[in-house]
């Protein structure tokens, strides 16, 4: 009798809570298994939950391949695995494969170098290439007859011979699917209510070159796509197993626009039928349009969430252009979001802080430019990151626009495993923006975007820019320098701006870009997610310091501004908040029909100029609302990029005060 070889794939995940199918090992293990030879020789085990690497290690049995796939979020933790696995099994054989995988000479002698415990890295698509490495083995391990990898060699003088490119799958059907094959059906008996989703793709490739980007290369510049038929039997096993969330992997969903739409009508009719998948995170179609808001709208028919990402990176065209990016015409973007908004289907525009040829200025002025008074509209900063085998990470490029940065743990991990933190490198400093002009843009941003864009001051900034065109960004900016000026007279809000500071500076360390707010230790949170409850957890202070500012503004800039009607919009700001704890009165009366003004202009339409009427609102809390500060906090993170305002009914309004 044969005794089969023990082969281990390893997929560590983001670090965080959510433990979902992973389609990497899955597709490269499905392919293997699916070779009568490989399936005779070897047994294949698939491991995608985090535990020590001592008691990940014990589980183990013998093994004489191990494959652990890498990304930026689970690099130090797979490195950490593998020496573990290489001191208790010294003859088992290390693979790595994933975009963390340096291609580059210069990065592969330094990669072998660090990480003695590895010894062979796959290039690329590893499906191909990890099988017919399993087929040599049962020859006679030369790997050098095999495409699409490196593996260490003392025999030469660099230590280690790369192989040919392989080129890419030009048929991704030939692919069987760990969803359709029994793979996953086997992790899920194993590992049950664990999982909360599932990786899914129905694309590969990307047609586009941005510097910043792990796709942005000219190895897969053609999109290929999986067979619909496929698609749809996967999303029926997603269904009947009750998967609800669903991350995409696709690089632009939406480029085959018929097949596309034939996919969402299906997901669509599965979960109005199921419930199930009723989530999905997808990146779109670059430069989206018409067809994007067809989708979106299709999903949200069926009950599927979902949110669209308008990727615009930045508003500079010198940027766009150091970045290799083209975006569509502001005056596209805005009838774009427009539709979207008016069919009640939210958006969210990226942009990055920190890339080349942008100035502190453009990146306010990028701010204000995506800017509505729309409830549905969003914006998320992002921190320029550099990735493994892009071009800006490359010498050349960080010559050319003397990028400075910073080497931290990485901030998508809510929570820590082990001792060894995930690492990203930030750049904080360009030939246009120094470090000095990156943390002012830092501070302001997220400043900003906790104020417009986690609403702590959404309508307030809202009624200025409409009624007297203040920009709201020059009025967030005097506040952040009247605050720093002044900080004992606006004691709330300068509370939450020493958050951002400490951690700009926590960056600047080289320590972390997230941390723990004061009174949440423990809690890991995104600059923005820290310093909103900080500022809501007294209500009437934050409404307080909002009235001193802006009464400061108008005198300064001497703009007549009626108080009383003030009054009424800071009112309004304050019971549409969801704060902790949770509010007891939810009926409230305002002097003025600021409430009727504020229901048609968040929906984009033309307000009619509030008048001093008695007017009634109630207000709905949300249902489920956290019992706990802590909850409270904890679901700002998981809201995303925003929070969900309360819903406000105008009830009455009374006989007119003001002739």
């Amino acid at each position: 009798m044969i005794i089969k070889k023990n082969v281990y794939l390893f997929d560590l995940g983001t670090g965080t809570n959510r433990n979902l199918l992973p389609l990497s090992i899955g597709l490269v293990g499905s392919y293997s298994m699916s070779l009568n030879d490989l399936n005779d020789a070897y047994n294949f085990e698939f491991q995608f939950l985090r535990d020590t690497p001592k008691a990940t290690v014990d589980t183990l049995n013998e093994p004489y391949v191990v494959a652990v796939s890498t990304y930026v979020w689970n690099l130090h933790a797979s490195l950490a695995l593998v020496k573990e696995i290489r001191k208790r099994f010294p003859h088992t054989l290390i693979v790595l494969g994933g975009y963390s995988i340096p291609k580059y000479p210069d990065r592969i002698v330094q990669f072998f170098g660090q990480n003695p415990e590895v010894d062979v890295l796959i290039h690329g698509e590893g499906e191909f290439t990890f099988a017919d490495m399993l087929k040599r083995l049962l020859i006679d391990r030369d790997l050098s007859q095999v495409n699409g990898l490196t593996f260490r060699c003392l025999d030469v003088e660099e230590g280690y011979i790369s192989t040919p490119r392989r080129e890419r799958i030009e048929n991704l059907n030939e692919l069987p699917s760990p969803f359709l094959n029994g793979v996953y059906d086997r992790l899920i008996e194993q590992h049950g209510d664990l999982v909360t989703g599932a990786v899914w793709e129905t694309s590969r490739g990307c047609p586009y070159s941005c510097t910043f980007c792990d796709w942005g290369n000219a190895d897969v510049v053609k999109v290929k796509r999986f067979d619909t038929e496929r698609l749809k039997e996967e999303l029926k096993w997603m269904s009947k197993n009750k998967i609800y969330y669903i991350y995409g992997a696709d690089a632009n969903f939406g480029i085959f626009f018929e097949r596309d739409l034939e996919i969402i009508e299906y997901l669509s009719d599965l979960c109005e039928a199921t419930s199930f998948p009723g989530y999905l995170m997808i990146n779109w179609l670059k430069n989206s349009h018409e067809r994007i808001v067809t989708l979106a709208e299709r999903l949200k028919k069926g009950g599927v969430i979902t949110n669209v990402t308008l990727a615009l990176q930045s508003m500079n065209s010198d940027t766009l252009s150091a970045i290799k990016r083209r975006n569509i015409k502001q005056d596209s973007m805005h009838q774009l979001k427009k539709e979207f908004h008016d069919k009640r289907l939210p958006t969210y525009i990226e942009l990055i802080l920190g890339l080349p040829m942008e100035t502190y200025e453009s990146f306010v002025f990028g701010i204000d430019e995506i800017c509505t008074p729309r409830l549905d509209d969003h914006f998320v900063i992002y921190l320029c990151t550099l990735l493994e085998n892009t071009e800006m990470s490359s010498e050349k490029y960080r010559e050319e626009y003397h990028l400075q940065t910073r080497n931290c743990s990485i901030g998508m991990s809510r929570r820590e495993f082990y001792e060894n933190m995930e690492m990203e490198e930030l750049v904080v400093g360009t030939s246009t923006m120094p470090t000095q002009d990156w943390e002012k843009a830092y501070v302001f941003g997220y400043f900003f975007s906790v104020l417009y864009n986690h609403r702590a001051a959404f309508f307030i900034l809202n009624y200025l820019n409409h009624d007297f065109g203040i920009s709201r960004t020059d009025l967030v900016i005097y506040f952040i320098n009247e605050i720093r000026s002044n900080p004992d007279n606006y004691s709330c809000m300068a509370f939450g701006l020493a958050h951002l500071d400490k951690q700009k500076q926590l960056i600047l360390d080289n320590i972390s870009s997230t941390s723990s707010p004061d009174g949440l230790e423990g809690i890991y949170m995104s600059p923005h997610e820290g310093t909103l409850p900080l500022l809501i957890r007294n209500i009437e202070a934050l409404s307080e310091d909002l009235k001193r500012l802006v009464l400061r503004f108008t005198e300064v800039n001497k703009i007549e501004l009626d108080e009383e009607i003030l009054n009424d919009v800071l009112l309004y700001q304050k019971v549409c908040m969801p704060i902790w704890p949770v509010p007891v009165m939810v009926e409230y009366e305002f002097n003025s029909t600021v409430p009727e003004y504020f229901e048609k202009l968040v929906l984009g339409l033309e307000p009619k100029p509030i008048k001093k009427i008695k007017t009634a609102i109630n207000v709905k809390v949300h249902d489920n609302y956290p019992n706990t500060y802590e909850e409270f906090a904890t679901n700002i993170v998981r809201a995303g990029h925003t929070v969900q305002t309360f819903d406000v009914d105008v009830v009455g309004y009374a006989l007119s005060i003001m002739p």
